[in-house]
This record gives C-alpha cells, structure tokens and sequence, in this order.
C-alpha cells in the first residue's frame, strides 16, 4: 500500500518511510480518532483527523473508495480500536 503526505505530497510505501509531517500529524493525534482514506481515482491512501473530515463533508460529499476510522490511536503503534473492538494498524 501506498500512503501519500498531504503536507509535502511525499509518497511512503511503510510506517518506516514516513517524512516529518507525517510524524508531526500522527503524534498530534494521540488518544483521538484517526482516517484512512483511499478516494475515489487516487491510488494513495490519506490519513485525516476527524476536525479534517468534518470540514471536507461540510464542503461537499465525498467520493471515496475505501475508508477505515480508529479510536483511541497510538502514534508510538500506529494503532488504534475500530469499531469493532478491535486493535489494528492503521497501515494494515
């Protein structure tokens, strides 16, 4: 899977490869909710916090291919609890 950093729209194929913003962004999440998201006609999944989803569903309906949401998320892990109870990676 491919992740792409909406800040310098940097590329990252694993949670190894992740630049500094991305960093920055998840560390800023800690203990919230987290997005994934693939949209529609884009190959690269985008993370987004739940304020960020909020502002882009008020603008307009969202086109999106595949969606996973996490609570509770970990930025030392990259995981979080879905909504089935679970704990999962958010790069799985």
């Amino acid at each position: 899977m491919e992740y792409i950093c909406l800040t310098c729209q940097q590329i990252v194929e694993s949670r190894k490869d992740l630049c500094t913003h991305l960093q920055q962004f998840f560390a800023s999440l800690q203990g919230q909710k987290i997005w994934r998201i693939r949209f529609l006609h884009r190959y690269a999944y985008e993370f987004y916090s739940d304020l960020q989803i909020k502002d882009l569903i008020s603008e307009q309906p969202l086109m999106v291919s595949e969606v996973m949401c996490v609570e509770e998320f970990d930025p030392r892990t990259y995981t979080g609890v879905n909504t089935m109870g679970k704990s999962v990676s958010i790069f799985e």
